[in-house]
Formats: structure tokens, C-alpha cells, sequence
């Protein structure tokens, strides 16, 4: 039996979480191939990285990289220079790369430069805005990839007007099969993590900011505030401080976390406690795409700021609006979160993401590609 040797490469949060099925479902169901992991250290925050590991249940790196943090230049050089040795001595017969960070961009070029064969996880999403570093860096993975692993009918879409669609297959979204996956552990401990924060189910808006668009401008970042202070004059506002928003933050005299008039400042929260935070939240502030989703997925009311998102899917029926002006936010969360009929609205629309077994088709086509 011919083995096929494949490096998965990480090293961010949103990306530990799509990985995790992939992992699981070869370390389980395909010996055929044999599975290495490598960490970049583009997320070197314990909080952001190893905690995510060991929730998860997914084996630790063999490699870390500690590229550390930088301009977009730097990380996505360090990360390929202290890469390239790696892949040249492991001689896989696939690389695996996950989203749209430095990370994925970085392996991609270093791997195809060494005449290694690419498989980008989550292909062909598209936000049309190229100020955005993720937006770059997915399109450029998908131009390298060998193998692209599109989530949603969307997604395969935009790789045929690329014309990549001859190396592409739609295969959903492997985030919905780590939700269902943890769903009934998130189930079983939602009731502690709200208890801990003194929340009620639906009585709170939950927040997380960390896009450089809208933490690293000091005027825009103090619009953004004065929008949470006033959504905190009508509901709860729960905000886990990712650390690069929590630096900017203190500049703006808001050290430390605690509890401030009706807004709860937090350390960032594992992927269990997040979901259940999240699961039960009246409304979700975010810029993440990677929550955009969850939210929809969770049937919860979700306002993003930001002016395009990369998963138009949850657009639909309004369960997700972008909102672009700090000064509209509190007027969108307000009018999402006290609608009681949206919720329930979001529940019956079809969802657009898969069925839960995108991780299995993944492998069997690593297997039906390399194994003969």
C-alpha cells in the first residue's frame, strides 16, 4: 500500500478550529496517509495557540517555526525562509494549507516553489476587496493549489471564473463538522460559562474586534468604543480582548479586563467557550469571517463591521449585516438584537455550508489523487 506523505502547515486560531476534523478524520480513518503537523508561530500567544491544541484533541505540532509576529512582509518571509529546510527534508507528496493568514500564503509560495503540490482547505471564497490582507492572500493560495477544497456552491463558483475549477471540488465546510462535533460538549458547559460572567441566555451582545482596519487607527478605534458604550447604555456587552486589540486599547486608557458599567472585558476565550458565549448572545458585533459564520450556523443575529465578507451565504434574511461606520453600529445591534422573530427566521433558512462531512471527502480525494 503506497503511502502518502502530507504537512499540514498552521498557525492561527480560526485555522486550528477548520483543521481539526481534517486531522482527526485521517489520524482515524485514512492510514494511507500518513499526517505531519507544523505550527508556524504566527499566533504565539499560549491563549491563541496551544490552549486551542489540547481543546481541540488534536496532536501538537511536530515543528514550530516561532515566526513571531511583523509587518505582513516580514511574517510571510520568515515563515517561508524557516519553512523551506522543513519541506525539503520531510519530502511530502502534499502540502496542506487552511484559509487566508501569512501562514497559508507563505507555505503555498514555499511550496510550490519547491515543486510541491498544494491543498488549500476553504478555496475560492471571495470578499472583492483587495485592501484586505486575507483577500490577497487566498487568492494567491488558490493560484498555487494543486488541489482547492471549496465549502460552498459560492466558493466553486468564484474558482470557475478563475478558471481553477479543473483542480477544484466542493466539498463544505469543514467548520461545520467541528461544530457538530462539540455542539453537545458546548451543550453540556454553556450553563457554567454564563454563570461564571453572571449572563442570561439572549441578555447580552457579544463582541470580538481584532482586524487591523478597525483596531490599529487610533481615531477609528476610539469611534468604535464610544459605539460599545452606547449599546452598553441598553444591553450587556461581553468583549473577550483579543491581545492585539487589548495593546491598542490600552493606549486608549483601557488596561486590563473586569467589569465596566454594563460592558464585561475578558481574557480571549477558548473554542468551547466561545461557542457558548456565542450560542447564546442576542447579537454578535464582530470583523471575524470565521464567527460571521458560526453566528449563522448558531442561528444568531450577527452585525460585522466591515464593508464586504468573504461568506455572502449568511447575508441572506439579514441574519448577518455589514455595517462599515462606527457611529451605525449601535442602531444595527439594537435593531438585531431585540428582534425576537430573527432568530428563529435564521433557523429555517437552508443552510449553505455542507452537511457536516467535509473533512471525509477531503481525504478520500487526498487518497483517490496520491494514492495510485
Amino acid at each position: 500500500m503506497t503511502e502518502i506523505k502530507a504537512v499540514l502547515v498552521l498557525g492561527a486560531r480560526p485555522q486550528f478550529i477548520k483543521s481539526a476534523p481534517v486531522i482527526k478524520q485521517i489520524l482515524s480513518e485514512h492510514k494511507r496517509i500518513h499526517l505531519s503537523l507544523i505550527h508556524s508561530g504566527q499566533h504565539y500567544d499560549p491563549e491563541m495557540s496551544e490552549f486551542f491544541f489540547r481543546e481541540l484533541d488534536i496532536p501538537s505540532p511536530s515543528l514550530n517555526l516561532q515566526a513571531g509576529s511583523g509587518s505582513h512582509a516580514v511574517q510571510t518571509a520568515t515563515i517561508m525562509k524557516r519553512l523551506e529546510a522543513p519541506l525539503l527534508k520531510m519530502k511530502p507528496d502534499l502540502v496542506l494549507v487552511p484559509g487566508d493568514t501569512n501562514t497559508t500564503l507563505a507555505t503555498s509560495l514555499t511550496a510550490v516553489k519547491l515543486c510541491i503540490p498544494v491543498g488549500h482547505i476553504e478555496a475560492g471564497l471571495r470578499s472583492g476587496d483587495m485592501t484586505m490582507p486575507e483577500e490577497i492572500n487566498r487568492k494567491l493560495t488558490d493560484h498555487c493549489g494543486t488541489l482547492l477544497f471549496a465549502p460552498t456552491q459560492t466558493a466553486m463558483s468564484n474558482l470557475r471564473e478563475e478558471r481553477l475549477d479543473r483542480v477544484a471540488h466542493l466539498t463544505g465546510d469543514t467548520m461545520v463538522d467541528a461544530l457538530q462535533t462539540v455542539l453537545p460538549i458546548v451543550q453540556k458547559r454553556e450553563d457554567i460559562v454564563l454563570q461564571k460572567l453572571g449572563l442570561q441566555q439572549q441578555d447580552y451582545v457579544l463582541v470580538t474586534l481584532h482586524r487591523p482596519s478597525n483596531v490599529d487607527n487610533h481615531d477609528r478605534l476610539r469611534e468604535i468604543q464610544l459605539a460599545l458604550s452606547k449599546i452598553a447604555s441598553r444591553h450587556t456587552v461581553v468583549f473577550p480582548v483579543h491581545p492585539r486589540t487589548h495593546a491598542r486599547l490600552a493606549r486608549l486608557k483601557n488596561r486590563g479586563s473586569g467589569r465596566r458599567s454594563n460592558t464585561i472585558l475578558t481574557s480571549p476565550k477558548g473554542y468551547i467557550e466561545t461557542l457558548s458565549l456565542l450560542k447564546n448572545a442576542s447579537c454578535l458585533l464582530t470583523d471575524s469571517g470565521g464567527m460571521q459564520k458560526e453566528a449563522f450556523l448558531l442561528h444568531v443575529p450577527c452585525v460585522t463591521l466591515r464593508q464586504t465578507t468573504e461568506w455572502p451565504e449568511t447575508l441572506v434574511g439579514r441574519a448577518n449585516r455589514l455595517v462599515a461606520k462606527p457611529k451605525t453600529i449601535p442602531g444595527a445591534v439594537h435593531e438585531a438584537a431585540s428582534d425576537e422573530t430573527l432568530r428563529r427566521r435564521i433557523k429555517r433558512l437552508r443552510s449553505r455550508f455542507g452537511d457536516g462531512h467535509a473533512s471525509s471527502r477531503i481525504a478520500k480525494i487526498i487518497e483517490r489523487t496520491f494514492g495510485r
